[in-house]
This record gives structure tokens, sequence and C-alpha cells, in this order.
């Protein structure tokens, strides 16, 4: 068996992983085939699946599915209805009782620098390519937290949350450069999915600040320091953080919410006068001119995602719900297209749907983050 599935590795998984057509190649039929070689009984294996064994460790197709994930062009592979019901598991697998493959993903995590910058064609290469590297370990470490169980990477959470702490520093001129930003929230999105509530309670400062500066460059000035920081894709990945935070409501964001939605009936019936607005949302919802969603007498009338009695989904880039389909170039179509129109109905969404008590809806929150992680186009270009 350990020879067949040896030859089979390498003359045909190893062919088509290395070939320049790759992620193309990289099909049904080579996930089926894939699969089938992980769970060979090799010899000396005390299970069937042959994960939990010296031999099983040493299985050809773990080469292949290392390759496969480590080569940058992993993020194009198409379509994204593979991930969730066959590459995801796959990956489960081949890290399953390997506690190296997380630590081994942050060594390659290096924090933004500005020694040594200089201007020029190469300095900008230089931070194009760190960039690059660092979005893509960035996604990596997302896809195998999404992967695995809930709480696998419970021992590397306090390695993670310093790793993201240092590349949060950084700036427009420094390398990495603060276009790593999205990814970040793309990694704490995966977080929040996949570790339980009461693990994370060194990452709510962390991410608290981190909102609270994201919003407030909604509305900064064009060439600030904030709006040179925070970009086009870094607005979007905060907004969608965010929207996930209120509809997972994990127990330690709940002590937080208020400060950013509104999570009292003012969500829905303003109070009149001139009443200070607390949440920062419905702040910077004002300052941006939204126009909250018009009522009738004594009725409501709000976009809730799955309905009312439904199960809650986020409320960007889900069926019912707000499109997320905008280019990132100019940020006053972002803002126009969907930050506006969000901000403007995250409070009564939130109210709305946490006394409507429907289950949050797993798959579709998984969907929407394997969509973000998988789309190439926000991955920067070297030189």
């Amino acid at each position: 068996m350990l020879a067949a599935a040896s030859s089979i590795s390498s003359n045909v998984l190893a062919p088509a992983l290395r070939s320049k057509s790759f992620p193309d190649t990289f099909n049904r039929s080579t996930l089926s085939l894939l699969h089938e070689l992980s769970r060979l009984p090799l010899p000396g294996s005390s299970s069937s699946s042959g994960s939990g064994s010296s031999a099983g460790q040493k299985a050809p197709w773990r080469k292949d599915v290392s390759d496969a994930f480590n080569d940058p062009r992993f993020f194009s592979l198409r379509p994204l209805s593979l991930i969730p019901s066959s590459i995801l598991p796959l990956i489960r697998q081949w890290c399953a009782n390997d506690k190296e493959r997380m630590p081994e993903l942050l060594s390659r995590l290096t924090p933004p620098s500005t020694a040594g910058i200089v201007f020029g064609v190469g300095a900008t290469s230089a931070r194009l390519e760190a960039d690059r590297k660092t979005q893509l370990n960035l996604r990596r470490i997302a896809t195998l937290v999404l992967a695995c169980p809930v709480d696998t990477f419970v021992s590397d959470l306090p390695a993670l949350i310093e790793k993201l702490t240092e590349l949060l520093t950084a700036t427009a001129t420094s390398s990495p450069s603060s276009t790593t930003r999205s990814d970040i929230y793309l990694l704490l999105r995966a977080l929040i999915l996949r570790i339980s509530a009461v693990h994370l309670a060194p990452l709510w400062p962390v991410l608290n600040a981190e909102l609270h500066a994201a919003l407030a460059a909604v509305v900064a000035p064009d060439h600030s320091v904030a709006a040179d920081t925070y970009g086009c894709a870094a607005l979007l990945g905060a907004a969608k953080l965010l929207d996930l935070l209120v509809c997972v409501a994990p127990e330690g964001w709940q002590v937080h919410e208020w400060l950013f939605v509104t999570d009292t009936i003012d969500a829905v019936y303003r109070a009149e006068g001139n009443g200070r607005l607390v949440a920062m949302v419905d702040e910077v919802c004002e300052e941006l001119g939204a126009v909250s969603i018009p009522f009738r007498d004594g009725e409501v009338q709000t976009q809730t995602v799955g309905g009312i009695s439904g199960a809650r989904r986020p409320l960007l880039g889900t069926p019912g719900g707000i499109s997320d389909e905008v280019g990132l170039e100019r940020k006053d179509e972002l803002v126009a297209k969907v930050l506006r129109p969000f901000f403007g109905q995250l409070s009564i969404y939130a109210f709305e749907s946490t006394y409507a008590m429907g289950q949050v809806d797993v798959e579709a929150c998984v969907e929407g983050l394997v969509k973000d992680v998988f789309d190439e186009r926000t991955i920067v270009r070297a030189l």
C-alpha cells in the first residue's frame, strides 16, 4: 500500500501540483484521490486513517498537501464550493496530531520595520514583497484555524496575539506596511469562529482599540495619517469583523458591544432632543449623513437577514443582506455603496436579531470568511 501510495503521489499528484496551471489542476478528481490516500491504513498504523501513527505522519500525500498549501497560488483555488467541503477537511487531516504547524507559520511573520527604508523602486518592491508574504501567511494561519476543530490552537493563542499586536503597529511606510491590516481582520474572524469565548479574553483590548481606530478612519480627512493607514480593504475588513462580532455575540464581546452599536430600544426609536449618541457606529453614521430606514407609524422596517425567526447571519455579503461587491480603489464609492447603508442598519439589526433569539448560522459565517480568504484580488502583487 505504501509503495502504491508513493507511486500515485510521484506520478499523479506531484505533476498536477507543480504544474504551471496550478491551481486549475487541483480539481475534484485530485481532491478525491488525496482523500482516499489519506484514509489508507498504512503499515504499522493503529487506526484506519493512519493519522495517529508515525507511519501516517510519513504518508506521501502529506507532502503533496503541504506543497499545495504553501504555494502562493493556493488562494486562487476555484470553485469556492470546494473549500468547505473538500479543502478544509483535507487540511484538518493533514495537521492532525502535528503541533508544529502553527508555530512554524507564526515564525514566518516578521514585525514591521522602518530601519533601512529608502525611497525608490527598490524600496517599493521590497515593501510589496514583504506585504505579499505577510498576507499569504496570515491567510494560511486563518485557513488552518478555520479547518481544525474548535479550540485546537488555544495553546498557540498567546503567541498569535503577540504577533498580531506587532503587525498592527504597521504604518503606510513600514515593511510590511498597513496594507496587511485587512488580512489581520480575516484571522481575527477565524479566531472568533474557532476559539471559545472563554479563551478570547486577552484579545478584547486589542480588538476594541483596533475597531475604534478603524471606524474613526472612515470619517478621517483624505491624506491624513489615519486615511493612509486604513485603506479601503482595511475599512471593509473592519466592518465585516464588527458585523461578525454582532452576529456571533461571544460572551466577552457583549460587555463592549454598547461602545460600537446601540443595543437598546433607542436603536429603533431614537430618543428625541439633543441627546448625544454613545455608540460609535451611530456617530459615524450621523457624520456620514446616512439616513436611517424610514418608519411608518407603529411599524419598524429593518433588514433582518434570514428573517426575524430565522438563523442569525452577518449583515454584509449574505443573501438578503447588504452586498459587499464593490471596488476597493475609491473610498467614496465604498462608503456610498457599502459602509453608509451598513452603519445605518447595524444597530437596528443587532437589536432585532438579539431579541428574536435565533441561532447563529455558523455555516454562513464560515462561507463568508472563506470567500474573503480566497479572494486573490486583495493580495498585493509584487513588482
